[in-house]
């Protein structure tokens, strides 16, 4: 397929080249008319009104007539496709052009019969000079093919008319009078201005469908970056508004998409029970795409919750659900916390989330809580759980990390990268550890992002900390 094929066939398609191509028509027509108009001043200005004259008045007159007659036609047939929407039948374009060119041909014609013009003396008038002009205005058609029309018709029209004077004994037409190489290169030279116009046509045509293509191009990634601006909207009012109100913790969330949609959610919902359920999960990979399963995977856990108040169960089946719906090679690793705020330890179960770690206020350890299940939509008839409970006593915390921090790396050599790691993660979470909940990630955001020292982010990053604070 050659490079001009994509903008061939935006142009086909295409209805502001259309438009653009009718307006072209009306101007080459007015263009046209105008021409007729120069020439028709000086004519009947300063011809004689000899008998010779007069007849010559009238040739060219009659000619000018018919040129303007269809130019008019030629307009109001552009205007009227305008309006409706439609081109104009290639087969008008042509008869147009086979008719436009044809006209120096009757005049010049027209010369010789009625005697107004010595034969050899109408093969060199001034109608012989219409014929480029009117080849060369048919390039703002945009169509190659029908300037090669143009000097083809000129040409055999100009041939034509050498054959008849040259059959007349009465012309008498000799090499002095006008040398022969003069009737070859005459439609010669048609034939080669009507192919050079068809190249300078080809050539704007060219321009037009790079141009074209290109705003097509830009006019699909405008679409795209607006619906992608959508989705992100919609994306970022599906995270929590605010912090839950839950008695006796301190809870925040945060979340920054590498691009303008993302692969992780956050969520909280208090159930029917009174208890609360805080989620973090990740989508296989960012974008567009796993921004649509955050949705979906968000609304599974929201409209499941209420009925498998047991996290395993819960975890079962959304798996179920997410299983159907993902392609192969797509997962999601999920973590869900319940919060019971009338006492007791929380549940926790990670279907192949990771990092989570627990900060102990009492000895200022920090331990690393592994998943104890694979993620959803690996194996569609997975059996969850049983969620792993912790007791969290006042000034313990619980962080649920994607692993966009943990894996977000600076430059170390050339060809060598430093990931943030767990390690640093526990060492940033223990120093912060005193503050509230959301100080605490704008602290530990703070300490990953001057890390990575401006290499920029290459993972979603997601965080929610669990305070206890009584």
């Amino acid at each position: 397929m050659s490079s001009r094929e994509p903008g061939r066939r935006l142009l086909i398609h295409s209805g502001a080249f259309r438009d653009a191509s009718l307006k072209s028509e009306e101007r080459r027509a007015i263009a046209v008319m105008l021409l007729i108009a120069m020439i028709s001043v000086p004519v009947l200005a300063f011809t004689d009104f000899r008998p010779v004259d007069s007849r010559l008045k009238i040739v060219g007159s009659l000619a000018g007539l018919a040129l303007l007659a269809i130019q008019m036609v030629s307009v109001m047939q552009a205007r009227r496709a305008r309006r409706t929407g439609r081109d104009m039948p290639e087969g008008t374009r042509v008869l147009f052009v086979a008719i436009e060119c044809s006209i120096p041909t009757a005049a010049i014609l027209a010369n010789i019969r009625l005697g107004t013009l010595p034969p050899y003396t109408a093969l060199t008038a001034p109608p012989i000079l219409a014929y480029g002009v009117l080849i060369t205005l048919t390039t703002l058609r945009l169509r190659p093919a029908l300037c090669v029309l143009g000097g083809v018709v000129a040409a055999a029209g100009y041939i034509s008319l050498v054959l008849l004077v040259a059959s007349d004994p009465a012309a008498r037409l000799t090499t002095d009078d006008w040398p022969v190489v003069g009737f070859v290169m005459a439609p010669l030279l048609l034939l080669v201005t009507g192919v050079a116009a068809a190249w300078v046509a080809r050539e704007i045509r060219g321009h037009v469908e790079a141009a074209l293509e290109e705003a097509e191009a830009h006019r699909r990634m405008e679409r795209l970056e607006h619906e992608i601006g959508i989705a992100r909207t919609i994306q970022q009012a599906l995270l929590p508004s605010g912090p839950p109100r839950v008695a006796g913790y301190d809870i925040a969330g945060w979340n920054r998409p590498a691009d303008q949609t993302g692969g992780d959610y956050y969520d909280w919902q208090c159930l029917p029970d009174g208890r609360w359920i805080i989620s973090l999960a990740d989508v296989s990979g960012h974008g567009l795409g796993p921004a649509l399963v955050t949705a979906a995977a968000r609304a599974y856990v929201r409209a499941s919750s209420a009925h498998h108040p047991d996290l395993g169960s819960l975890a079962s089946h959304v798996n179920q659900l997410l299983a159907a719906d993902l392609p192969e090679g797509r997962f999601v690793t999920m973590a869900n916390v319940v919060l019971d705020p009338r006492g007791g330890p929380c549940a926790l179960l990670s279907a192949g989330h990771g990092p989570i770690a627990l900060h102990r206020a009492s000895t200022g350890e920090v331990q690393q809580l592994l998943p104890q299940d694979p993620p959803l939509a690996v194996v569609p008839d997975s059996r969850f759980g049983p969620a792993q409970t912790i007791d969290l006593m006042p000034g313990d915390l619980l962080a649920l990390v994607t692993d966009g921090f943990v894996e977000w790396s600076r430059a170390v050599e050339p060809d060598r990268r430093d990931p943030f790691g767990v390690d640093r993660l526990h060492e940033s979470l223990h120093r912060h550890s005193a503050l509230a909940s959301a100080d605490l990630i704008r602290a530990f955001v703070a300490d990953v992002s001057a890390f990575a020292a401006g290499v920029p982010q290459q993972d979603d990053l997601t965080i929610v900390v669990i305070r206890r604070t009584n």
